[in-house]
């Protein structure tokens, strides 16, 4: 029996939720003799290929079905039942039926697959809907709600809700957002260079204006501009660093804060001279000795109890202030007697001008120039005492010399002093 294929006419449906494997296409067609009558009422066996040729080539897809019924010459198909449709429809398509085994003579020609009229719109310059892969779209513009990773919207009013990850672009935002990465704000106010960018492999940023003010690393984070905390308490479970220059502020004033310190444990002098007076550059011997279990290190002169020791402070770098605070450790080491005095101040010249000179009494509290210091007395052994002291001046200068001494009247085989940890702070 000799079969032709005047025409086929056949619709296309596809049956597809987000977790689909494959689609289905519906068709329908009519088998007819050679002499144009239908054929008789019957079951068939149908094979059905796709091609994206109208002739020639190879199938990109085929299926037998064994039983297909016709009636009137008119049969019924839905292709993808036997082998699921692994192509992805994003190109033209031409559909060869051959009744009987695929071997067989394959009735011509073939037809093309066409499209529903609003289905038109799907085509664009490069959209692909597969019944399986990644979905591409030319332009999508969402005037509702979209939801991602379950069947249902979201009861609320989510623009995009995503059941699972959502990955934007790295880099940068650029000007305007020119760049399109990251996660941007537009509209109602906000704008398309401030949102969440990841710039670099471990760190994630935030930016407003195409400006960097927060940046999260694998280290830590870091801020730039002003922290302000409009909540009871600011907990910080690591290190807070501030640049140089800038200020921790309460309630808008600024609080000291801490811009050099020398402690002497490195066994260095980080810095510290001595000489015989103040106005004076010829150097003392100086001793760097470890006094007691608690006192830490400290310096001291060897040569004379009338030698200070002193050093210059260059807080060009610490940002602008208006009081400078010196903290120190005092030691007293032998016998000391109501003559005796400890000395410390700080002078923005070397030859003493306009010195911050503290006169402290054996223990170490401050006293006005002249006064009688209360009487200490210690033993002879090189840890007798020590007192924490601070010295404090209103100045703006960035270079100043620090220096401590005694006044004494006893060589230092029984009076001696020493310095230890120099802690330099501003406001």
């Amino acid at each position: 029996m000799r079969f032709l294929l005047p025409c086929i006419a056949f619709f296309l449906f596809f049956q597809q939720t987000i977790y689909a494997q494959s689609a289905k296409l519906g068709i329908q067609g009519i088998l007819k003799k050679s002499n144009g009558n239908a054929v008789d009422d019957d079951t068939y066996q149908l094979t059905f290929k796709l091609y994206n040729v109208a002739t020639g080539g190879s199938a990109l897809w085929q299926e037998t079905q064994d039983d297909v019924e016709v009636a009137s010459g008119i049969y019924t198909a839905t292709l993808g039942t036997v082998n699921p449709l692994s192509i992805p429809f994003d190109e033209t398509y031409y559909l060869g039926v051959t009744v009987g085994a695929s071997s067989g003579a394959e009735m011509l020609p073939r037809i093309q697959l066409t499209t529903a009229p609003y289905a038109l719109s799907l085509i664009g310059q490069s959209n692909q809907f597969p019944s399986s892969g990644i979905v591409k779209a030319d332009n999508e513009i969402i005037a509702g709600k979209l939801t991602v990773g379950q069947a249902n919207l979201h009861a609320t009013n989510h623009a995009i809700m995503a059941i699972g990850g959502m990955l934007a672009r790295g880099g940068a935002p650029g000007g305007s957002g020119g760049s399109n990465n990251g996660y941007a704000f537009a509209g109602n106010g906000g704008d398309n260079d401030s949102g969440l960018f990841s710039t670099a492999d471990g760190q994630v940023s935030l930016y407003t204006n195409n400006a960097e003010r927060l940046k999260a690393t694998t280290t830590g984070v870091e801020i730039t501009g002003n922290l302000t905390s409009t909540t009871t308490v600011l907990t910080v479970n690591d290190n807070l660093n501030l640049t140089t220059g800038n200020t921790l502020q309460y309630n808008g004033l600024s609080d000291w804060r801490l811009v050099d310190r020398d402690d002497f444990l490195s066994g260095s002098l980080d810095g510290w001279g001595g000489t015989t007076a103040l106005n004076n550059s010829t150097t003392a011997t100086i001793e760097n000795v470890t006094l007691g279990t608690f006192n830490g290190n400290s310096i001291r002169p060897t040569t004379s109890n009338t030698h200070c020791l002193k050093k210059t402070f260059n807080l060009a770098s610490a940002g602008s202030y208006s009081f400078v605070k010196i903290k120190f450790k005092y030691y007293y080491i032998d016998s000391w007697d109501s003559d005796d005095t400890a000395i410390g101040g700080f002078a923005t010249s070397t030859n003493g001008t306009n010195a911050n000179i503290c006169w402290m009494n054996s223990a170490g509290v401050y006293s006005t120039a002249g006064a009688n210091p209360a009487n200490y007395t210690g033993s002879t052994s090189y840890s007798d005492g020590a007192c924490i002291g601070e010295m404090v001046a209103a100045t703006s200068s960035t270079s100043f010399v620090v220096f401590f001494g005694m006044r004494g009247d006893s060589g230092i085989s029984d009076e001696r002093y020493g310095i230890g940890n120099i802690e330099v702070w501003v406001r």
